[in-house]
């Protein structure tokens, strides 16, 4: 994959501006943003997307990710909770059109079969908070359309996904807390998630 020149604003880091401008991240949301694009680089990477696929993002945030995921090729669906950055994530991922998408909501109200197309992915860096994680990802695999999943995670959450009959779940990679802003409060996890199948030769 082709890597697109930086912006002043990537370069700079979105996070860490939004740190020095004294933003409050929420506690409730397990909130932490993303630091680099190349971290969001190699998580695209090792996710393996195929080309022109549509993706899910849960807990957009400032877009890093998103916007990488769009810039690939790729069509992003961006799902954000925090109202507070809808202005910034909308103006960021504006530039990429019709394959960008952004929803504020609340990812348990939104409707994902009518959204996504077969065979979709989730790509996201789930609430830094083990138990809502976990949930949020067994909520997004219980729709038929998303095929498998690669998420970051505290890595209590691999543990509770573990215990998920229904789900296949391998660690794939690491990710350092100081790759986040506020730096992550535990070991994080880069998971691989796909449904165990039910069909037998």
């Amino acid at each position: 994959m082709i890597k697109q020149p930086l912006t002043v604003d990537e370069v700079v880091g979105v996070a860490d501006r939004y740190a020095a401008l004294g933003f409050q991240t929420r506690g409730d949301l397990g909130q932490h943003f993303l630091r680099t694009p190349d971290a969001a680089y190699a998580l695209l990477e090792r996710a393996g997307i195929p080309s022109g696929a549509h993706v899910l993002e849960v807990g957009a945030g400032l877009g890093t990710l998103s916007s990488t995921i769009a810039a690939a090729g790729h069509r992003i669906w961006a799902v954000e909770k925090d109202e507070r950055l809808r202005d910034h994530l909308t103006e960021r991922l504006a530039p990429f059109g019709s394959r960008a998408r952004v929803t504020f909501d609340d990812i348990r109200r939104v409707d994902l079969d009518g959204g996504l197309d077969l065979g979709s992915a989730l790509v996201s860096i789930l609430p830094f908070d083990p138990e809502l994680a976990a949930d949020l990802i067994r909520h997004v695999l219980t729709c038929s359309r998303v095929e498998y999943g690669l998420v970051v995670v505290p890595s209590a959450s691999a543990v509770l996904l573990s215990r998920h009959a229904d789900l296949v779940v391998e660690e794939v990679d690491g990710i350092a807390r100081t790759s986040f802003w506020p730096p992550a409060p535990t070991v994080l996890r880069v998971l691989a998630i796909g449904r165990r199948s039910t069909c037998s030769n």
